[in-house]
């Protein structure tokens, strides 16, 4: 009797080491599912995150050129002395298209301050084109101004 109990015991050791053996398989199988699947989403967020860079810039240069060519008509139409009133419209204009470029370039700023995008990927190409930006419009860089994330990420910058 000793000895049913005792292969009874080795049978149920040994289907217990069974089942550990193949649910340690199964496991391995559902971990290395997880894992691929986790480096899709990885290479996944990449590739967003790529879209929302080339986005903003594609936003940022759009509003650059819109700027520039405000600027460009202020002046020729300074140059040719135009009436006072469509220099008011062109200043209207210009304030307007001014406007919406800094706005985009605070928004980058407010991407690259809550890490949404990678700081290194645009402090190179970006930091002097803030800082003259603010250098070059002072009156929309005081303390008052709206541009609070472009001046925050301009003073990280330019400190570092």
């Amino acid at each position: 009797m000793n000895e049913i109990i005792a292969i009874g015991g080795m049978i149920a050791a040994l289907g217990t080491a069974v089942a550990a053996v193949i649910g340690l398989v199964i496991a391995r199988g559902q971990l290395k599912s997880i894992n691929d699947q986790i480096k899709i989403a990885v290479s996944n967020q990449k590739l967003e995150s790529l879209k929302i860079v080339l986005e903003i810039e594609t936003q940022m240069n759009s509003r650059k050129l819109e700027f520039d060519k405000a600027s460009k008509q202020v002046r020729e139409s300074q140059a040719k002395n135009a009436s006072d009133e469509f220099m008011e419209i062109l200043e209207d204009y210009f304030n307007s298209v001014k406007e919406s470029y800094f706005n985009s370039m605070d928004r980058l700023c407010y991407c690259i301050d809550r890490k949404y995008i990678e700081d290194k990927d645009w402090r190179a190409e970006y930091r002097n084109l803030l800082k003259d930006t603010i250098d070059n419009y002072p009156d929309d860089f005081n303390a008052a101004s709206p541009y609070k994330n472009l001046l925050k990420i301009n003073q990280e910058w330019q400190t570092s």
